[in-house]
């Protein structure tokens, strides 16, 4: 039989396609790794790997018995690390960015104080996760709700309020045209329709609804704004601390309330364990304080 450890060699380097990598995978050093893979052609009688000054690669018998091999060490390796978290108790969220670098990530020590044996594995997407069949518990996203296979409770309505540097504005300055059109604009590229929505609910125009500086993120907006760079129109929530701090500023001009929400989201299908209801007990209660 041919050695495991030879076998599981050749899976990584044909995983990874560079001698190195595989060798530092499998914590050896290149060398050895040409060792096992010599190794490994004579207990099977085939050359799997050429040599020339460039490194490894397969030759045709290696790349058949890497289609052979496929996943097989990749799902030893998850079938082992799962059973040496089995004493653990975990809480697998999927959430967005902006809602948990704002405010999820701030507050989760206080929830943590709570279940002290919970390990929360945070994980940040904005693609829709398949709660049934994905490794999450549960999920928060931003929408307007009724998800079908999901179940649902809202956590807060959106709305879009300006949030801007001290320095570029009183915030006891009136809401005017002039004192608008004086502005810098910030956009995110993700919430482009932000600036144009909230210039249409207060009856405004400005010229660059649809230009002006453009960043990747709202955090990024966020950290212009704070620099001076513009304004920006944000959930009040997400730049509560900045404004407790200083850095930012929102005049008391009017905030638009949108039909979109972030919500906890779980699969009813899968049983509601102790961590993913103290979970959810715990956002409802911190959402709806605010």
């Amino acid at each position: 039989m041919a050695s495991l450890r030879a076998l599981h060699a050749f899976a990584l380097l044909a995983r990874h396609g560079r001698a190195s990598q595989a060798a530092e995978l499998l914590g050896v050093s290149p060398s050895a790794l040409s060792h096992l893979m010599r190794k490994l052609e004579s207990e099977l009688g085939a050359t799997l790997v050429l040599r020339d000054g460039r490194g490894l690669s397969l030759t045709e018998e290696g790349q058949r018995l890497a289609l052979g091999i496929g996943d097989a060490f990749e799902r030893i390796d998850e079938a082992v690390d799962s059973f040496k978290r089995r004493g653990r108790t975990e809480l697998r969220i999927s959430t967005v960015s902006t809602f948990a670098t704002r405010w999820l990530i701030p507050r989760l020590p206080k929830f943590q104080a709570l279940q002290p044996d919970v390990e929360i594995l945070l994980s940040t997407s904005t693609r829709v996760v398949d709660l049934e069949r994905e490794n999450f518990d549960c999920a928060i996203r931003l929408g307007k709700g009724h998800w079908p296979s999901v179940e649902g409770e809202l956590l807060w309505q959106e709305h879009l309020a300006v949030a801007l540097s001290p320095g570029l504005l009183d915030p006891a300055t009136p809401l005017t045209q002039e004192t608008l059109s004086g502005l810098r604009l910030l956009h995110s590229a993700a919430r482009r329709n932000d600036w144009p929505s909230w210039l249409a609910h207060v009856g405004l125009i400005h010229p660059e609804t649809v230009s002006g500086t453009l960043v990747e993120t709202r955090d990024l907006a966020i950290q212009a704004a704070i620099a001076g760079m513009g304004a920006i129109v944000i959930d009040r929530r997400f730049v509560a601390a900045e404004v407790a701090a200083g850095h930012l500023v929102l005049p008391d001009w009017p905030a638009q309330d949108l039909d979109t929400g972030y919500w906890f989201v779980r699969s009813p299908l899968r049983p509601q364990s102790r961590p993913v209801s103290a979970f959810k007990a715990w956002l409802l209660e911190a959402a709806h304080a605010e």
